[in-house]
């Protein structure tokens, strides 16, 4: 499924009117159709007294038609018109058939919010149609009133295309925002509806189709990991005369004392994901702590520095690598100087695999300002403070825009970039973006990265592409965290219970 910012969305309804010939009111007929048939779907029950509240754009030209279409159904309902002397042609039309009709239809002016918020009080149902997806400034004055009122109501609200107050490209909350219980996207999704911090607002989503032909993005480089695309990133089924090397090797650079961990977890994933042989490379004096924790890899312990990985670690590194598919660095690797020096050597050794790296190696690759873009495949998946660190900016900076920090992460490094989060975004040097679509607050818990970056090492080493390997394991990680919380609670989620859903999940992708 595509996903668009803003300018996409307005440049892909401009073409269908211009080129395609189909006039803005026949769009808006589509989309109130649409959000009808989503109210019935989700409100059934509760469509006895509807509330309406209108802006002057496309976006109130949806709610007015959709207000149209109730009455014709005998729902009652009322429009509340928060700027009626402006607005479209569309609009105006939808307004005059609304009139025509004798809804109930009246202005929220300053001295009627005692009415309005008697209204939403008494409604079963409010529709938010107050902005669409061109709003650029903060919510101020009567909109943002309105926007108070319908959040202190009580009432669940149906949000038209974007929950008022939220910015389409970023998901920040400009002033204020509509908490919807249900957001209807018309067309196509926009990125603020798997962002954070508009996740809450958005609520549950729905995209309904407005007849914009899907030829028209087809080749929109950005993207929502639904089913479909999922599945066509699943490996071929395994032939019966198949073997241990036929799936791979993975190497893991990871552990130190007193975080033996992080190793082991990533090692566990990687063994899920499908690989044939997990070696896992570690300082000396945890080797024997993992080598009993997971008996099916093998752990060779390397020299070592008051517990963690050092520059006499390297060269025993590169003399055992050689046969390896793939590398995964990083996951509790530590952060002395030494290990510094050890991570430096390695990169600068113009190693051949497909790399991941995580956690601490990202920490020590943020430390080299001068450090050059990777030549060979990469996978970097830092978290929003580890991105920070990547960029050189604020955690808060990334956060407030999150698809250009991914961006500008993959293009700096020429690597894949996977930003984690409430939702994980997946970048690549050459412009392409995914919105990770699975996942749950149960998996804000250590280690969960740790799980995720074993899962890339592992698809890496069968040969996946690197933003194949990215996305497939982000999604494959996430829905096994959805199963995990269906089956435990999001609250009491465990590690242990994300790793017993990967082959669940596996063949809920395979068979989606």
């Amino acid at each position: 499924m595509h996903i668009v910012n803003a300018a996409t969305m307005q440049a892909l309804d401009q073409r269908t009117i211009q080129q395609l010939g189909l006039p803005d009111l026949v769009l808006m007929e589509r989309a109130a159709l649409g959000i009808f048939n989503a109210l019935q779907r989700h409100f059934g029950h509760q469509l006895q007294q509807l509330s309406v509240l209108a802006g002057s754009g496309n976006n109130g030209g949806d709610g007015l038609a959709l207000a149209r279409l109730l009455h014709c159904q005998n729902v009652p309902v009322q429009v509340w018109l928060a700027s009626p002397q402006s607005g479209s042609a569309a609009y105006q039309q939808q307004l005059q058939m609304v009139k025509q009709l004798q809804i109930p239809c009246q202005v929220a002016a300053p001295a009627a919010l005692a009415a309005v918020q008697h209204s939403l009080a008494q409604s079963s149902l409010i529709v938010d149609a107050l902005f669409g997806v061109g709003l650029s400034r903060p919510v101020t004055g009567l909109y943002a009133e309105l926007i108070a009122l319908a959040n202190a109501a009580a009432t669940p609200i149906l949000a038209v295309d974007l929950p008022s107050g939220l910015q389409a490209d970023t998901g920040q909350t400009l002033g204020c925002a509509i908490q919807a219980a249900v957001t209807v996207s018309c067309a196509l999704p926009k990125w603020a509806h798997y962002m954070d911090p508009a996740l809450d607002a958005v609520g549950q989503l729905e995209v309904v189709d407005i007849g914009i032909p899907p030829d028209y993005y087809a080749d929109h480089p950005e993207q929502v990991l639904c089913p479909a695309v999922l599945r066509s990133l699943l490996p071929p089924v395994r032939k019966r005369n198949s073997h241990k090397g036929t799936y791979g090797q993975l190497g893991i650079v990871a552990g130190s004392l007193g975080m033996s961990g992080a190793a082991q977890l990533a090692a566990q994933a990687a063994l899920q994901s499908g690989v044939g042989l997990v070696f896992l490379y570690v300082p000396a004096s945890i080797q024997s702590i993992l080598a009993g924790a997971l008996p099916e890899v093998q752990v060779r312990p390397l020299p070592e520095q008051d517990g963690q990985l050092s520059s006499k670690s390297l060269q025993p590194l590169l003399n055992a690598i050689g046969e390896h598919d793939a590398l995964l660095i990083g996951p509790g690797l530590g952060r002395q100087s030494e290990t510094g020096l050890f991570l430096q050597g390695l990169l600068e050794a113009a190693l051949p695999q497909p790399l991941v790296l995580d956690a601490d190696a990202l920490w020590h690759l943020a430390q080299r300002p001068q450090a050059t873009a990777f030549t060979q495949p990469v996978i970097l998946t830092p978290h929003p403070g580890e991105m920070a660190q990547l960029l050189g900016c604020s955690t808060a900076a990334v956060q407030a825009d999150r698809v250009t920090a991914a961006r500008q992460a993959a293009l700096q490094y020429q690597a894949v970039s996977l930003l984690k989060g409430a939702r994980s975004l997946i970048a690549t040097p050459d412009g392409q973006l995914a919105f990770n679509a699975s996942g749950n607050p149960g998996m804000a818990r250590g280690g969960m990265g740790d799980l995720l970056a074993g899962l890339c090492g592992g698809l890496l080493a069968q040969g996946q592409p690197a933003y194949n390997a990215a996305r497939l394991a982000a999604a494959w990680h996430g829905l096994a965290g959805d199963l995990a919380a269906a089956e435990q609670s999001e609250a009491c989620l465990s590690l242990r219970a994300l790793l017993a859903q990967l082959p669940s999940a596996w063949r809920q992708l395979a068979a989606s």
